[in-house]
C-alpha cells in the first residue's frame, strides 16, 4: 500500500509566496541560507507498507538536503517548456526514506528526482528543464503483485559530481555516476557511468570527446 504525504504541492499550494514555500520546506528539512524557490515544487514522502503509518515517520528526517545558494525553479519562467521540480523520497516497509542531497549553488529547472536510497548531487550543477533522475525503477520485472515484489526491487544510488551540466530532457537511470565537470547533451538517456571532464550524449549516452 502506498502512503504519501505531500509537503508542497504545485496545485494545492499555488497561492504560497516564494518566502512561504521556503518556510514550509524548512519546517520539515531545515534550510541553508540563501536557497531560492521560484514557484512551488512538488515535495512528496511516500512509504510502501501495509502497516507502518507515514504520519510521524519523516518529520525531521532530513531526507532532502539542499545546499546554500541553490535555485529551485518550478515556474513557467524558463525559456523552454518546463514543469515543476519534483522531489520524491520513498521508504519500503519499516526502512528509512531515500535521501536526496543537492550541493551548493546548484540549479534545478523542472527537475524530477525519485530516491529509494540515495541521489547525491554535487556543487554548482546545472540542470536544463525536465531532467529525470531515479535510483530505482519502482517495480520488479518479475513476480509483480506478489508478496516478494518489494524484495526484488533493484535500487542503486546515483551520484553526480561537481560542476556538471545536464541538458534538456536528460534521463539518468539507477546506479549511474557522472564525473565532475562533464556535460550531458540534451535528450540523452544515461545508463552507464560517465567519467569526469567529458562531453557525452545519445541514447544510450556515450562519451563524444574530452572537454
Amino acid at each position: 500500500m502506498y502512503q504519501s504525504q505531500r509537503i508542497l504541492c504545485p496545485v494545492a499550494d499555488t497561492t504560497l509566496s516564494d518566502v512561504q514555500i521556503t518556510e514550509r520546506y524548512g519546517c520539515y528539512f531545515g534550510i541553508e541560507p540563501w536557497v531560492s524557490f521560484s514557484g512551488c515544487p512538488s515535495i512528496t514522502m511516500t512509504r510502501i507498507s501495509d502497516s507502518t503509518s507515514i504520519t510521524e515517520s519523516f518529520v525531521n528526517s532530513r531526507s532532502i538536503k539542499i545546499g546554500e545558494g541553490c535555485y529551485i525553479e518550478s515556474s513557467m519562467l524558463p525559456a523552454f517548456p518546463s514543469g515543476s521540480t519534483k522531489l520524491t523520497c520513498v521508504a519500503i516497509k519499516d526502512g528509512d526514506f531515500g535521501q536526496i542531497t543537492i550541493g551548493k549553488n546548484s540549479t534545478l529547472q523542472g527537475t524530477s528526482i525519485c530516491s529509494y536510497k540515495l541521489v547525491d548531487i554535487g556543487d554548482r550543477v546545472i540542470f536544463g528543464p525536465n531532467v529525470v533522475i531515479m535510483d530505482c525503477s519502482g517495480h520488479a520485472i518479475e513476480k509483480r503483485g506478489t508478496s516478494v515484489e518489494l524484495e526484488r526491487l533493484k535500487i542503486e544510488p546515483v551520484h553526480i559530481g561537481d560542476d556538471v551540466w545536464i541538458g534538456y530532457g536528460v534521463i539518468i537511470l539507477p546506479g549511474v555516476s557522472i564525473g565532475s565537470k562533464s556535460v550531458i547533451g540534451a535528450g540523452s538517456v544515461v545508463t552507464k557511468d560517465i567519467p569526469k571532464g567529458v562531453l557525452a550524449a545519445g541514447n544510450p549516452c556515450v562519451v563524444k570527446r574530452l572537454i
